[in-house]
């Protein structure tokens, strides 16, 4: 290959270490944070409580 061909398959290496990587961490906190911190069914049988706001124009 000539070098800026080279150079592009780098680049284009990296960015899929970089999506890999990326999607494999995401993976290992999920898990994690569902091992650590398991939802209740109560829990998650309830609403979340939601606050009403108003904008107010000057």
């Amino acid at each position: 290959m000539r070098p800026n061909h080279q150079e592009f398959a780098d680049g284009v290496k990296l960015a899929a270490i970089a999506a890999v990587s990326a999607v494999l961490t995401a993976t290992v906190v999920i898990g994690a944070g569902r091992t650590l911190a398991p939802r209740t069914e109560a829990a998650a049988a309830e609403p979340p409580v939601l606050t009403r706001v108003g904008f107010r124009q000057d």
